[in-house]
């Protein structure tokens, strides 16, 4: 049974990015079944950590130091999860630091994914890599939080997962449908083996817990993140993509760069248009959230030979020095390792794809844009030696 249930995690490299939620939301409800058996208590279920709350930046007070010695809350507490700063220019955790003390503004990566979108799979991809993969690396190290077949191991690691389901859930609640399928493959016939709440091994397609409405518990309250919701995603047309230096304008068709490899220093990468008349300076002064319609920015096959230790910052089109406060203005996101490394159990199999929503930025730049449009990744510390981390896919602008 070990065997069966050993490295089933969904989404890692090469897995669907759809089962992350579903598998997830099994794997929690399986272990709530245990603490309820062994406990004898029936009515026993998980909290969540709330941590999009400015309230609940910090790790719940019952999992910090301040209680390890506690008769009742000592074995929620564990010692190695992240002190202050660090390659990842961490907080103090068990100490009661926020997580993104050291990201402030618009750097804060403690907040919801867009909610208004909907597409399961862009909605399920971008929750995965942003918000639930930079808890786990800013939580815990390489032998807690921030590695793959570790991360279960901190009391912690449950509550966050009860959040991730709660967002997921809260996404439904605004009339957004999960798939039947994926890549041609029904959920009724796609199941992963679980511990079940009696300890025998149970096998469970991800379609009976897909209907939100229908599950046996709900939550007292979901985040709300509303605009406008939309039912679909609207016609994906490629923009922008990296290409390989020299490539002659009239020679683009289906030439993305190679691996951009991430090193101790910023990486600037050029896009080209994919269409003469793509040009970003162009579309900007046009564009408008209306509709469904968004600009993302893709960062195809994210991977690293090992844990990097560290996360960079993403920004678009940011001038030569600009000034930390300028720079606000470029500001994507955070571009975190999570279950992006072969070290974490995991052959590489193209690496993930990880996507930021760039539409605001775009609108904030209006104006200001260069006439060659660029991705710069930052390194907020050094990455491990032997890390390697790159983008192999090479990086793309999308309007959808």
């Amino acid at each position: 049974m070990a065997s069966d249930t050993w490295f089933t995690c969904q989404s890692h490299l090469g897995q669907p990015e759809d089962y992350f939620l579903p598998w997830h939301r099994l794997y929690v409800a399986q272990f709530e079944q245990i603490i309820a058996t062994i406990t004898n208590h029936p009515e026993f279920t998980l909290p969540y950590w709330d941590y999009t709350s400015p309230a609940s930046y910090a790790i719940p007070e019952a999992f910090q130091a301040k209680n390890k010695d506690d008769p009742t809350f000592s074995p929620l507490f564990v010692a190695n999860r992240n002190v202050a700063g660090g390659q990842l220019r961490a907080a103090n955790v068990n100490d009661g630091e926020p997580l993104n003390k050291n990201f402030p503004g618009v750097r804060n990566f403690l907040v919801l994914p867009d909610m208004t979108g909907g597409d399961y799979s862009v909605f399920c991809g971008q929750l995965d890599s942003a918000l639930h993969g930079n808890v786990h690396v800013y939580t815990g190290d390489a032998s807690n939080m921030g590695n793959v077949p570790t991360a279960a191991g901190d009391p912690i690691f449950w509550l966050h997962h009860c959040n991730i389901d709660r967002i997921w859930m809260a996404w439904n609640e605004q009339g957004h449908k999960n798939p039947t399928q994926t890549n041609g493959r029904n959920w009724s016939d796609t199941k992963f083996v679980y511990v079940s709440g009696t300890g025998k091994r149970v096998e469970l397609a991800i379609d009976q817990i897909s209907n939100s409405a229908k599950l046996p518990y709900r939550y007292d309250e979901l985040p709300k993140k509303t605009l406008v919701a939309e039912s679909s995603r609207g016609q994906d047309r490629l923009l922008l993509r990296s290409v390989r230096p020299g490539t002659a304008p009239g020679n683009r068709a289906g030439v993305v760069s190679g691996p951009i490899a991430l090193g101790q220093t910023a990486q600037t990468v050029k896009l080209e248009p994919a269409e003469p008349q793509n040009r970003l300076i162009n579309i900007a002064p046009r564009f408008e959230i209306r509709g469904g319609r968004r600009l993302v920015l893709v960062l195809n096959g994210v991977q690293a030979s090992a844990d990097p230790r560290t996360t960079y910052e993403v920004y678009l089109d940011l001038p030569a020095g600009a000034s930390p406060a300028a720079a606000d203005d470029h500001y994507v996101g955070l571009l975190n390792f999570f279950g992006a490394s072969s070290d974490q159990g995991h052959s590489m199999h193209g690496g993930k794809t990880v996507e930021f929503e760039v539409s605001a930025v775009v609108q904030k730049l209006r104006g200001r844009l260069q006439e060659e449009t660029s991705v710069t990744l930052v390194p907020v510390g050094q990455p491990a030696a032997d890390a390697a981390p790159a983008i192999a896919g090479g990086i793309e602008l999308h309007d959808r």
